[in-house]
């Protein structure tokens, strides 16, 4: 395995715990939270995962030291809806490849990253509760940096992609991530949370494509209009799917 380097215990303003190896990220943020190890600021960030999954207990796998696979733990903040917070995390992490010269990457709703068509990065959401019943979010951020042959499983090597930036940009990657994320929290309801809103919209993959969604006990087979700042879906006609309770079956090719 090649050397990969030791974070600092202090970034972008973060506390910061460096693992070599853990199962998730997420899962290790929600365990020592309920044990009072850690709070809202707190960012775990692991060089492999030996159990890494996104939504639907899909399997995400860390490359070791060739991927961001990180946790941060965050305050409940003071948004209506609380899954608006991918997308601030999504733009961020666009905003922050940006930042290290990647400036070809749309998010595909409702939590993943792609490039070239390819899924380079996920994002997961999830609850922790303190020992005291306070109630954290964990944001959940994997991406691939740059993988090589033999780095994946066959069946996911041929979807999964990168970003074409070196191992040693994991750390630069992490700050600028952190820093829009934070500045992003910072602006909540002000005109620069409306520009993020819109830059969603605008990087949105779904747009234009044919797709399956479940919302309840509905399947809809059905083209996508639009995607809103809130994470909505907007059919053809009109109507809009809540983005909180619908799911993404499949994605017709074209």
């Amino acid at each position: 395995m090649d050397s990969i380097p030791t974070l600092p215990a202090q970034l972008a303003g973060h506390s910061l715990l460096h693992l070599r190896e853990t199962r998730s990220t997420n899962d290790e943020a929600r365990a020592r939270v309920s044990r009072g190890e850690l709070d809202a600021g707190a960012v775990i960030v692991a060089d492999r995962q030996s159990a890494g999954h996104g939504t639907h207990g899909r399997a995400w796998i860390t490359p070791p030291g060739r991927a961001l696979a990180v946790s941060l733990l965050l305050a409940i903040p003071p948004m209506p809806r609380l899954t608006r917070v991918t997308v601030l995390g999504a733009v961020a992490a666009c905003r922050a490849l940006e930042h290290l010269g990647v400036a070809d990457v749309a998010i595909k709703w409702p939590n993943d990253l792609l490039r070239d068509g390819r899924k380079c990065g996920g994002m997961l959401v999830e609850h922790a509760d303190t020992p005291t019943g306070r109630r954290l979010l964990v944001f959940g951020l994997g991406i691939n940096l740059q993988l090589r042959p033999g780095d994946l499983p066959p069946e996911l090597a041929e979807v999964a992609g990168d970003v074409g930036l070196p191992a040693e940009a994991r750390e630069a990657l992490l700050a600028a991530w952190l820093a829009e994320l934070d500045a992003a929290l910072a602006q909540l309801g002000t005109e620069h949370d409306a520009m993020r809103g819109r830059e969603y919209c605008r990087r949105a993959w779904l747009p234009g494509r044919h797709v399956r969604l479940r919302a309840g006990a509905d399947v809809f087979d059905t083209a996508i209009a639009a995607v809103t700042a809130d994470g909505d879906l907007v059919l053809p006609d009109g109507r809009v799917i809540n983005g909180d309770t619908a799911q993404l079956v499949s994605v017709a090719q074209r």
